[in-house]
């Protein structure tokens, strides 16, 4: 059997910050992924999030592979394009305004799926920051809402539309997604030393 661990990182209710931190962990065959343990909305109730409060599905690293020389590539215009799209169906269908792609929220996503490849754990801190907010931020971005999803499973069968169906199908990332303030996104890839998985970072964001 093959692992594929997807957690996210966004923004809630105050009360959510009582709750401890938990990894949302999907296990599944090489043919075909099982579904979230919560399953898809058929009408998606959009939440109502406060601004500057920050909700994680846990802080903690998930070591997932070995650590080394990351295989980094980032995406090309046509693997954006359908990672834009896919998402913003996703908003479409709780009746959300479409993201546009963002130059430093790409380099923000590919710079975090890199770093955790070449750590060889999948973890919302970076080497030089403690989350996507952060990132952002250094790389000249001033936002005013920021909510990151990563993800890491096989490299045989995690693909961009694997990585992107494991999102828009948890209910707790498609959170994430349908953050009614968002206007940006970026997303990046990257591959373990080894080349056995791959590593998604997915950044949504709005300027102030």
């Amino acid at each position: 059997m093959s692992r594929v661990i997807i957690r996210r990182r966004g923004l809630s209710f105050l009360q959510d910050l009582m709750k401890k931190f938990v990894s949302v962990v999907v296990i599944c065959l090489v043919a075909a992924c099982s579904q979230p343990d919560a399953p898809k909305p058929d009408n998606p109730i959009v939440p109502s999030m406060p601004k500057g409060i920050v909700r994680t599905d846990g802080h903690r690293a998930v070591n997932v592979s070995v650590a080394g020389d990351a295989q980094c590539r980032a995406l090309s215009a046509s693997e954006t394009g359908i990672a834009l799209s896919q998402t913003n169906a996703v908003r479409a269908q709780a009746g959300l305004s479409s993201l546009r792609g963002n130059a430093k929220l790409q380099k923000a996503a590919q710079q975090q799926a890199c770093d955790m490849a070449r750590r060889g754990q999948m973890d919302h801190r970076g080497v030089a920051s403690t989350g996507p907010g952060m990132r952002v931020k250094q790389l000249g971005y001033t936002p005013r809402i920021t909510a990151e999803n990563i993800a890491a499973g096989a490299s045989s069968i995690f693909d961009l539309n694997g990585a992107l169906r494991e999102w828009s199908s948890s209910a707790k990332h498609r959170e994430n997604i349908v953050i009614p303030q968002l206007q940006d996104m970026g997303i990046g890839h990257a591959l373990s030393a080894d080349g056995r998985f791959a590593y998604w970072s997915v950044v949504y964001s709005a300027p102030r």
